[in-house]
């Protein structure tokens, strides 16, 4: 049995909104699919697994990742399941009936049979839907199952719009008409959520306008008021210029850009590298990002990479959250050397004043004795060119050298002395004769 042998499935598939399909067919095949979304979704046989199995949990762990609580009642008021009860038991109730499609034909056949019973009933709650109370309202979300449902519930599941966003307010009106038709609102329940979820300016503009009392009337002055136009090229700058900020997640990082994306049309393929480009990391580093297929691929890899990116963080507390390695390795040995110069630098001045080593004549201590000549060595009132103290000069002759039987000496004679002299050859290493080396 495939899904288009179920009557009822059958006429929901062919007239239900393109985001509806789009969820539906996400939790089936696990992306979000293109124009034959609706073909796929009625050849669908049913999941392979049964319930339990180790595919059906690893399939039910991977749909509460991926799928709001919101998309996964979507999904089970198109299928006509029950959807009360927490995600989890939202998620296990869906893939058991989905694992075997005959099961599901025969609870919607029986669930149609009790309800035709409670038709009357039903009728007497829509009319009292018309009295709404702010504080609890009871919602028919489909003709089987009429759970409690109060208005804070309602509004935490609709986004609010403050008008300072990056989100267009053609999307905010495009999922807040998801939620309330799921819930099927009369016009008079969409204006009291509507005016309820503004928030910020948008909210004083509406407080500041008269006769709105429709939700048509809402959505066309929330349109004319903050509809923006934003061609390609200002979209792309934008995406451009954004950079992952110091406290902010790479999963907060990558749905902000996400959501700047849906004031025009990008595609995945461009939004995965502006987010790639935003990251200030080096590209070795950032090389496990590349090569992703999809969103879902690209966002797992975006976990995996932040992880990697917190183990070397934790193992170098001192090292910035992102940053290039190979930078810091460059620059450490350059600030020591430079170090080091300077120091050197430093040790090479001459005093002008004194004539001494390692500073300046302008912090010499010796400047208040005056000026020094270089001749005498005397601080005084004189250059050493009008020194007038002449040095005594020896003049040494040597008269003649003879030769020693010692051939590491020589006797020198100097001045009519003779004094035995020492040889040094300035070698490590001395060669001799191997004859007298015997000797």
């Amino acid at each position: 049995m495939k899904l288009i042998d179920i009557p009822e499935l059958k006429a929901a598939i062919a007239s239900e909104r393109t985001s509806k399909i789009r969820c539906l067919h996400k939790l089936l095949f696990d992306f979000d699919g293109d124009r034959q979304n609706r073909s796929r979704i009625r050849e669908f046989p049913g999941f392979e697994f049964q319930p339990n199995d180790k595919d059906f949990n690893e399939k039910a762990k991977l749909i509460e990742e991926k799928l709001s609580l919101n998309e996964l009642i979507t999904i089970s008021n198109l299928l006509l399941i029950n959807n009360e009860g927490t995600k989890k038991e939202i998620v296990l109730r869906l893939l058991t009936y989905l694992c075997d499609l005959d099961i599901l034909n025969q609870n919607i056949i029986r669930e149609n049979d009790s309800g035709s019973d409670s038709e009357n009933e039903n009728e007497q709650n829509r009319k009292s839907y018309e009295n709404l109370s702010e504080e609890s309202v009871q919602l028919p979300v489909h003709n089987v199952y009429q759970p409690n449902i109060s208005f804070n519930d309602i509004e935490s599941i609709i986004m609010p719009f403050d008008g300072d966003s990056h989100q267009s307010i053609e999307k905010w009106i495009e999922l807040f008409e998801d939620v309330v038709n799921m819930f099927n609102l009369s016009d008079l329940h969409k204006l009291v959520f509507g005016k309820r979820s503004l928030k910020g300016k948008a909210k004083l503009y509406i407080q500041s306008e008269t006769g709105v009392n429709s939700w048509g009337k809402l959505k066309n002055l929330l349109l004319s008021e903050f509809g923006y136009s934003c061609n390609s090229a200002e979209l792309h700058e934008m995406l451009s210029k954004r950079k992952l900020k110091d406290d902010e997640s790479l999963e907060e990082y990558f749905l902000k850009m996400k959501q700047l994306c849906t004031r025009g049309n990008v595609e995945d393929t461009a939004l995965m590298q502006y987010v790639i480009n935003g990251i200030p990391d080096s590209v070795i580093t950032k090389s496990i990002l590349y090569g992703c297929q999809n969103l879902s691929e690209f966002k797992q890899k975006l976990r995996v990479y932040e992880k990697m990116r917190f183990d070397y963080d934790k193992a170098k507390p001192n090292k910035p959250k992102f940053g290039n390695e190979t930078k810091d390795r460059i620059k450490a040995p350059k600030i020591e050397n430079k170090d080091k110069f300077k120091d050197t630098k430093l040790n090479n001045i001459r005093c002008f004043n004194c004539g001494a080593l390692g500073h300046k004549s302008s912090v010499c201590e010796n400047k208040i004795k005056g000026i020094k000549c270089f001749k005498c060595n005397k601080f005084g009132d004189h250059l050493a060119k009008d020194c007038t103290i002449k040095k005594e000069h020896s003049n040494v002759t040597v008269d003649k050298t003879t030769s020693c039987e010692n051939l590491t000496t020589k006797i020198v004679r100097i001045n009519d002395l003779n004094i035995v002299s020492l040889i040094d050859t300035g070698s490590q290493k001395t060669l001799i004769k191997k004859s007298i080396l015997t000797k």
